[in-house]
């Protein structure tokens, strides 16, 4: 085999979607909701996942019908999400689901308007848009909902470079952005994102009704232990996990024989093996908890550390600080979560020693407070204000099939 047969264009072909993929309609058809997931596993809901589907219930009464479209194949029924829940409205029939990786192409017709959910799916709106124009129709627009700079995901590389491109559909698309700082990053990046509006992200349902079960107010933390919270996700560079393990050994080496009392580190949102550090301290992994107890572990904690490369705000950081945490996270363009809650301290993760500093002024800060109730404060970044509220306010423009 030569070296050149080893370079399959298959491969470049797979980032795209071939528009054989899809089978068009004839004739005239209503308008339709065709929403782009990643997957439909019932089970992984949550974050950004969990805001999408939000959107879609905002969109949803809009239009005649909607369809929810997997990118991956579709799980059986026992593990399938049932999207009826977030878009029906009464006497309307479920939404119907269907996947790119079906055997028969994806039916499309002239009436969908199309939610690109993440960067992967704006290819599945091209390839639709190929087959109207060859069809001699106008493409229609798209809802775009970005939820952080997906480019930035990628080393310098082929899918860096596409990512980027979906952010070059100009008037076709409507762009709505999940956060004020993002959106201001990709404004100074002069992307050709047509419309755009912003939206600053909403509590995860569960933990605003933790808050509100307390009537907004956080009970004392114990006064005889310290509970650090890490959040990093080994799997996610831009989590930056080897950053917090610097910043936890620079601090047990500097400043933890400064407190006498025992000291627990635990690690939730991706399982992961302890880590024991040289002093016999253990970082301890949980893994990704339930919402109930992840409520519970941020009300038993003190600090909490979450670093991420990313102009989006994570919601750790900000969920961390809303239930009381004294919070290191740091600073990205266009994004300073201390500016906009007093608990909240930006440090440079690249510098551990420095890092290990901020993370003991956090410390001392959690312990000035320790042993007294105090009210919760929402994070600037926050909207107080449930997810339909937010879009509502946004003004999103209702998109219609092209004429």
């Amino acid at each position: 085999m030569t070296q050149a047969a080893r370079y399959d264009p298959a491969v470049f072909a797979a980032s795209a979607l071939d528009p054989a993929r899809l089978r068009l309609l004839p004739g005239a058809h209503p308008p339709r909701l065709t929403v782009c997931l990643p997957h439909l596993q019932r089970d992984h809901v949550f974050g950004g996942l969990a805001s999408v589907l939000e959107l879609a219930r905002f969109l949803a009464p809009h239009y005649p019908s909607v369809r929810f479209v997997s990118l991956t194949p579709l799980p059986g029924a026992a593990e399938r999400l049932d999207p009826a829940p977030f878009v029906r409205r009464p006497g309307d029939p479920p939404p119907e689901v269907a996947s790119v990786h079906d055997d028969a192409p994806l039916a499309v017709h002239g009436g969908d308007i199309f939610l690109c959910t993440f960067w992967r799916a704006v290819p599945v709106w091209e390839a639709f848009s190929e087959l109207l124009r060859q069809a001699g129709r106008p493409a229609n627009p798209f809802y775009y909902f970005i939820q952080d700079w997906e480019p930035g995901f990628y080393p310098m590389s082929l899918d860096h470079m596409l990512a980027e491109a979906t952010y070059g559909h100009g008037e076709a698309c409507t762009a709505v952005i999940n956060s004020v700082e993002l959106a201001r990053f990709l404004t100074k990046k002069r992307y050709a994102l047509g419309k755009a509006v912003a939206v600053r992200p909403s509590l995860n349902p569960v933990l605003a009704a933790a808050l509100a079960g307390m009537g907004r107010r956080l009970p004392p933390r114990a006064a005889d232990r310290l509970n650090i919270l890490v959040y990093g996700r080994p799997g996610h560079h831009r989590n930056c996990f080897p950053a917090a393990l610097a910043c936890l050994w620079a601090w047990l080496a500097a400043f933890r024989q400064a407190y006498a009392l025992p000291v627990t580190l635990v690690s939730a949102g991706t399982l992961h093996e302890d880590v024991a550090f040289p002093d016999d301290t253990t970082l301890v992994s949980r893994g990704m908890l339930s919402l109930p107890e992840y409520a519970a572990t941020l009300l038993q904690s003190h600090v909490g550390l979450s670093f991420m490369a990313s102009p989006h705000p994570s919601y750790p950081p900000l969920e961390m600080a809303s239930f009381g945490l004294e919070v290191v996270t740091n600073a990205y363009p266009c994004k300073d979560l201390a500016a906009g809650h007093p608990s909240i301290r930006n440090a440079p993760m690249h510098r551990p020693a420095q890092a290990a500093a901020v993370l003991d002024q956090a410390v001392k800060a959690a312990f000035r407070d320790a042993g007294r109730a105090r009210q919760a404060l929402l994070p600037q970044s926050l909207s107080p204000e449930g997810w339909q509220e937010n879009f509502r306010r946004a003004g999103i423009p209702l998109l219609a099939p092209a004429v």
